[in-house]
């Protein structure tokens, strides 16, 4: 009588499917282990440049923000570096319609806290030389 013909399946299958099962999960630990020895699962992201502003509060940290992009960039200085310093950081910066020789630069960010941070910035220019830098911080909840 023969008795692989009875049994739904073989032990080699069982011995194959045992050894698949075993390589899968040590493929598993492995991509496991070089995603966390490097940064990739479990970090937290890095704070954005101006949050430190933001859990300052609208009215400290308006003046805190204010006060130190007039000493980085004071009046006089190339228009250029600062914008592309908030563009970095995610500011929406554009050509202000209502005036001339202005920008006017956006910065919405959703933080981790239910909270929503807006900074509008006006920044005077004579041309391609800084003149003032004038923003406004709100930090509302959602």
């Amino acid at each position: 009588m023969n008795l692989s013909l009875r049994l739904p399946f073989r032990l080699d299958n069982l011995r194959s499917a045992w050894l698949a099962l075993s390589f899968m999960a040590m493929v598993g630990v492995i991509i496991g282990a070089v995603g966390w020895a490097t940064g990739v699962i479990g970090s937290p992201s890095p704070p954005a440049e101006f949050d430190v502003y933001v859990n300052m509060g609208s009215r400290a940290g308006t003046e805190a923000m204010a006060r130190e992009l007039n000493q980085q960039h004071p009046a006089g200085t190339d228009l250029v570096p600062l914008l592309n310093r908030l563009q970095r950081a995610g500011f929406d910066c554009r050509a202000d319609y209502r005036q001339t020789s202005s920008y006017a630069c956006l910065y919405n960010r959703m933080m981790s806290d239910r909270r929503v941070a807006r900074i509008d910035m006006t920044i005077m220019t004579d041309g391609l030389r800084v003149r003032s830098i004038t923003p406004v911080l709100v930090v509302s909840t959602r």
